[in-house]
């Protein structure tokens, strides 16, 4: 298990402690796009922003979307 993983592993378990922990949401969801895993960043960066719209999981989501999307373009 790679250092990532054990902070994940240990956020994981404080977040399931205090679901509504915005900012453990937050360093989890950096950590998963870290190694790559981008659904689960999202999901725990919309999950900080729903808890706090005015902390940086919200503006973790918005930046990550925007990246997503310029990775992916749509067809016209």
């Amino acid at each position: 298990m790679t250092e990532i993983e054990k902070q994940i592993a240990e956020l994981t378990v404080r977040i399931n402690a205090t679901p509504d922990d915005a900012m453990a949401l937050y360093r989890r969801g950096s950590l998963h796009w870290k190694l790559g895993h981008r659904a689960a960043a999202m999901t725990d960066f919309n999950a900080s922003a729903l808890i706090d719209p005015e902390g940086p999981g919200a503006a973790a989501a918005a930046h990550a979307l925007a990246i997503l999307d310029f990775f992916t373009p749509r067809n016209p």
